[in-house]
């Protein structure tokens, strides 16, 4: 992921993002984007809202697109971003079998066009600004997803106001780390490096798991469970389907701020053991009286390939978005491995 200024720059990046301030600014640039696919003989998809159709076409039209032309032959495509923003969000969760049966089709239409297909897409931003950040940020890995099997680039766009006002720099992170080029990087875009965090890369000699708490403690009152696990394969679809696992068993707190930072830290530890265990993991969830400890468990120890490389805690990567989101976090050394960990605070 990079961060860059020029709209052409931009041209050769498949998953771009820009933080605006005004609609002129996102359209011209957004514009501009879509306009190079249809000038190379492609296609463009502008999945807006319909009261911003207009300010994309009048750029397309300031850049020679013919827009009545594009538009009767299938080169250019309008789809209502704020109507796929509410079919496509159930229970506070992205519906992917939705997004399948919306956006793959016109991807592929468009698709058959000679040229590049390039899409403008602000159903994420709709998502955010209504507060379901996490399945904005489910969203977008759908979207990357369906970039690995459908040839063509995507342009999103965030208002810079309504995200920077959310105060969740994790989210914002992940936001940047979803995307291949950042424009106007928002604050928050990048995890702090200091803040309600003490992270050490080897857990303190002595530490163990939170203890249960007893049956009575509030937050227990809204969940029936204590601890929970599930095996995974270690393929490159496992870390969504970890994610949906953690998300699923939070369901019954109802807390969409506790249920994105889950996803977020479990989705982060699960895509590490993927790339740098490169085998089967396990995720564990302990609730305590405070916090839940997220656990990923991977057979490679400390100290051999996947061990130390596997703790990078850099800014907006990583361990560098667990550690800013959880209360502490820290790696175990186990006969059968290693688990790293994090602890979330529960609400109260």
């Amino acid at each position: 992921m990079s961060s860059e200024s020029g709209t052409s720059a931009l041209r050769t990046h498949r998953h771009v993002v820009q933080f605006y301030d005004r609609d002129e600014e996102l359209a011209e640039s957004a514009g501009d984007y879509l306009a190079d696919a249809i000038a190379e003989g492609g296609a463009a998809v502008i999945v807006a809202a319909p009261g911003r159709w207009a300010s994309f076409e009048a750029r397309l039209a300031t850049r020679g697109a013919d827009v009545a032309e594009a538009r009767r032959n299938g080169t250019l495509v309008r789809l209502d971003a704020a109507r796929l923003a509410q079919q496509l969000i159930h229970a506070g969760r992205a519906d992917r079998a939705g997004f399948d049966a919306q956006i793959r089709p016109a991807i592929l239409a468009a698709g058959e066009a000679p040229g590049p297909v390039r899409v403008y897409g602000e159903i994420v931003a709709l998502l955010w600004a209504d507060g379901h950040i996490n399945a904005a940020l489910e969203l977008e890995g759908f979207w990357n997803e369906l970039g690995r099997e459908i040839p063509f680039s995507l342009y999103c766009g965030y208002p810079r106001q309504t995200v920077e006002s959310s105060q969740r720099d994790g989210a914002i992170s992940e936001i940047c780390r979803l995307h291949t080029a950042v424009v106007r990087r928002p604050v928050g875009g990048e995890a702090a490096a200091s803040g309600p965090v003490a992270s050490k890369a080897t857990l303190p000699a002595g530490k163990t798991r939170p203890a249960e708490p007893p049956a009575a403690a509030e937050p227990l009152a809204r969940a029936n469970w204590t601890e929970a696990s599930r095996t995974f394969g270690g393929t490159r679809q496992d870390p969504r389907v970890a994610r949906a696992f953690v998300l699923e068993m939070l369901r019954p707190w109802r807390e969409e701020q506790l249920a994105a930072d889950a996803a977020l830290v479990v989705t982060e530890l699960a895509t590490n053991a993927v790339l740098h265990a490169g085998s089967p993991f396990s995720v564990s969830l302990v609730l305590s009286a405070d916090v839940i400890r997220i656990s990923v468990d991977d057979p490679v120890p400390l100290g051999q390939p996947g061990g130390p490389h596997w703790l990078p805690a850099a800014p907006g990567h990583g361990l560098g978005v667990v550690a800013a989101m959880a209360a502490r976090w820290g790696v175990e050394t186990q006969a059968s491995g290693k688990s790293v960990w994090a602890d979330l605070p529960l609400p109260g």
